[in-house]
């Protein structure tokens, strides 16, 4: 990926920008696309989304506008589809009117749907810029036939992809975070902004930027997440476990659990002067690294991968548990981009060295 050469930019902010093109869009960014953000992307995260979904819709739209087959219900004079006989009863005595069931083939589709209700919360927005706002209505110029739906009746599992729209995935993602991260409904049903950086927001996107990271520079460890059982059998309620990052290289693997929290460490309820990692952390990573080693022949490796806190110090840690070799780290992600890079780097080479 070609590094933006910036300079007095917020490296929280710029790091996220780096974050999600890792998460959402890989290498569709060229360079010159990358220049075109300029500073003015940084300067808030809303502006940041916004231009992120303009370039990579701008794209989209290149390739044709989605259309597809969409059910309809119309008074019309003449019969077309299936007659709607309970409505056509009415409407034909009074106004001498059928009413009809059929199928248009147009662009007023659930993709587009999403995406027209994206570029017009971002335009009623008072976060984004006016330059960034008529970048987006050239945009919502090519939507003019698609409605905006409520944000709340959007089901996104619902939305199916398939060879003929799958293109499209990179722009559902980026609007469906956009859309259940930066926007809430007030009481009054009124939609607004809320602040972006909640640690469940920002949870994902810190894993999927990991796993991505690695599957790019380093496809030799093939990451992914990986599900599994509790137990050996197909028992009846039991629960399936499903790793953050998974790396594998020459029959051993490391699994990496990636935190994104407000702290890391917490008062011991034994002595409140010390401060201690969280069991439940410990545990989880501890049991995902057994069910793969259960002989404990050092087939496997755990790590916490917290994302480092302002008033916490740097954790590189190494410890024995019951057998099986956990690691704690800390990736600093107010660090400059080379400095995060140089940690990710390191964990993935000495992994590769089998040296963690």
């Amino acid at each position: 990926m070609v590094l933006l050469r910036m300079i007095n930019v917020d490296n929280k902010v710029k790091n996220i920008y780096y974050m999600l093109c890792y998460s959402f869009f890989g290498d569709r960014l060229n360079e010159k696309e990358e220049a075109f953000l300029g500073e003015e992307a940084f300067s808030n995260i809303y502006d940041l989304f916004s231009l992120l979904l303009y370039l990579i819709l701008r794209k989209q739209i290149k390739k044709g506008i989605h259309k597809d087959y969409n059910p309809m219900n119309e008074e019309i004079n003449t019969v077309k589809g299936k007659i709607d006989i309970n409505n056509s009863m009415y409407s034909f005595n009074v106004k001498k009117r059928l009413v009809c069931n059929y199928d248009e083939f147009n662009e007023n589709t659930m993709l587009n749907k999403v995406i027209k209700t994206t570029i017009f919360n971002l335009i009623k927005s008072n976060k984004i810029g006016n330059n960034t706002k008529d970048l987006l209505k050239k945009l919502n110029a090519y939507y003019i036939n698609v409605h905006v739906v409520d944000i709340r009746t959007i089901k996104w599992d619902k939305i199916k992809f398939n060879r003929n729209n799958i293109s499209y995935k990179y722009v559902i993602d980026i609007c469906r975070l956009i859309l259940k991260g930066l926007i809430v409904t007030d009481k009054n049903g009124n939609n607004k902004f809320k602040e972006f950086l909640d640690d469940s927001r920002i949870s994902a996107i810190y894993e999927n930027f990991i796993k991505a990271y690695f599957r790019k520079h380093y496809p030799e460890l093939k990451a992914s997440s990986r599900k599994f059982n509790l137990v050996n059998n197909n028992a009846k309620y039991a629960p399936i476990m499903k790793t953050d990052i998974t790396l594998e290289y020459n029959k051993k693997i490391l699994i990496i659990d990636a935190k994104f929290y407000s702290k890391i460490l917490r008062d011991s309820v034994y002595d409140q002067r010390c401060k201690i990692l969280s069991t439940g952390n410990l545990f989880q990573i501890y049991t995902y690294v057994d069910s793969q080693d259960p002989l404990k022949e050092n087939k496997a490796y755990g790590m916490l991968l917290y994302a480092q806190t302002i008033n916490e110090p740097s954790i590189d840690l190494s410890y024995d548990i019951i057998g099986h070799k956990i690691l704690v780290r800390t990736l600093d992600m107010n660090s400059t981009w080379d400095d995060i890079k140089t940690r990710l780097d390191l964990i993935a080479n000495s992994f590769k060295k089998d040296a963690l």
